[in-house]
């Protein structure tokens, strides 16, 4: 099975998460597809054909320079390096389509346009990126580990971005097409959020991009005569004698540029410290860790997934082996490992059930990089990770990252 880290999951990652990038600044109700076809024998020399769109705003085509060092480390037989790049702004009159050869040595011979179609006047925006896989034995690994990718995305909720993933067996007469949609629930809470939701949101937007400094940043407020200023008044229905208290609000509302990305740029107001980084980092490591202990199943590795389907059926077996034993203080005991009190009804739905909760835990605590190559000695007895650990190793904060 290749490695969580291969050259093609690094790539897909990738492209997915400009895709997710260009979504959020369009600010906009936004679709993301992935699709997937892959030939119906899996020792075709056929490719795998992959799609990244998305509906957001118009990319960059300097974001795709980021891919150079991973198109070094790709061999030329898993990847050529090329990509089919098609864009358009919501103001622009054309579509514009790209070929990118990464492999290639020559600056001039690695870019190049190619035809252009005009849009007769229809306003829309979004970007595809093609590109042709080898077909790998382990293509199944790599249809479920996008699935458990897509999943971790739609943990986030993201605001106004509805994700969907398609998969589709092509050359075969039975061929399948599988649709991993969202709900439209979460498509559509943050458009039917309330205009104070909205503001909220808003607000904690800027805040996080302006490292909560109190100074304004120069370049998304360039000129301070822009802003506008308004007063207004707020009653709340739900009380019906007002208690006297007064809540003074200043807001200011500016236009931005496009870019929204002034936490990229040397901004003297975003700058920090040593220590401010090593405290941005631990908050980050700090988050993620809650994120992946409250969705604990949706980041499991391809491998722990395959291990827990195999849960139920060994819980059963070892249910029945616990309840059909004559031994009255072997029964005891597992009863009481398994949190169960001994004067309860002990049914085989509920040993069994309690089994398979436990081992579904352990799987989620030891499906960690640290004990990929070292399993777990115990079932019920699990080493607490070391809180108090050094969070300046960056390469194990990067990793962690990258999986999320």
């Amino acid at each position: 099975m290749a490695s969580v880290s291969s050259p093609h999951r690094k790539l897909l990652h990738f492209l997915v998460y400009w895709a997710v990038q260009r979504c959020r600044v369009s600010e906009s109700p936004c679709r993301l597809t992935f699709s997937l076809k892959r030939p119906a024998e899996s020792a075709s020399p056929s490719q795998l054909r992959v799609s990244v769109s998305d509906t957001g705003v118009r990319s960059k085509l300097e974001e795709f320079l980021e891919l150079n060092d991973l198109a070094r480390e790709t061999p030329v037989e898993k990847w050529d390096g090329t990509l089919l790049i098609t864009t358009t702004g919501i103001n622009d009159e054309a579509i514009y389509r790209y070929r990118f050869n990464l492999h290639e040595e020559l600056s001039s011979a690695r870019f190049s346009r190619l035809a252009t179609t005009y849009k007769n006047h229809a306003t829309f925006s979004g970007t595809e990126v093609c590109l042709c896989l080898s077909n790998e034995a382990d293509a199944d690994d790599l249809i479920l580990w996008l699935v458990g990718f897509f999943h971790k995305i739609l943990v986030l909720r993201a605001a106004n971005l509805a994700c969907e993933l398609f998969v589709e067996q092509i050359g075969n007469a039975e061929s399948r097409n599988v649709c991993l949609p969202q709900d439209s629930d979460d498509v559509h809470h943050s458009v039917m959020a309330s205009s104070s939701d909205r503001l909220v949101s808003g607000l904690k937007d800027y805040a996080l991009s302006h490292g909560y400094n109190c100074d304004k940043c120069d370049t998304c407020i360039l000129n301070r005569d822009l802003l506008k200023t308004g007063t207004g008044a707020a009653n709340n229905v739900d009380r019906r004698k007002a208690k006297g208290a007064h809540v003074e609000v200043v807001i200011l509302i500016a236009r931005t540029a496009s870019d929204l990305s002034c936490w990229a740029v040397n901004c003297s107001s975003t700058q920090g410290s040593q220590q401010d980084r090593h405290l941005v980092r631990k908050a980050l490591k700090s988050a993620l860790s809650h994120l992946k202990a409250d969705h604990a199943g949706d980041f499991l590795s391809c491998h722990g997934q395959r291990v827990r389907e195999y849960v139920p059926d060994l819980a059963e077996s070892i249910a029945g082996l616990i309840l059909s034993s004559n031994d009255k203080e072997f029964h005891d005991e597992c009863v009481s490992l398994l949190g169960l009190g001994s004067d309860q009804d002990i049914s085989e739905e509920l040993v069994q059930s309690s089994i398979c909760e436990k081992m579904i835990r352990i799987i989620e605590l030891n499906d960690t990089k640290e004990n990929v190559e070292d399993n777990a000695p115990y079932l019920f007895e699990c080493e607490k990770l070391d809180e108090d650990s050094q969070l300046d190793e960056e390469d194990r904060d990067e990793d962690m990252i990258f999986d999320f």
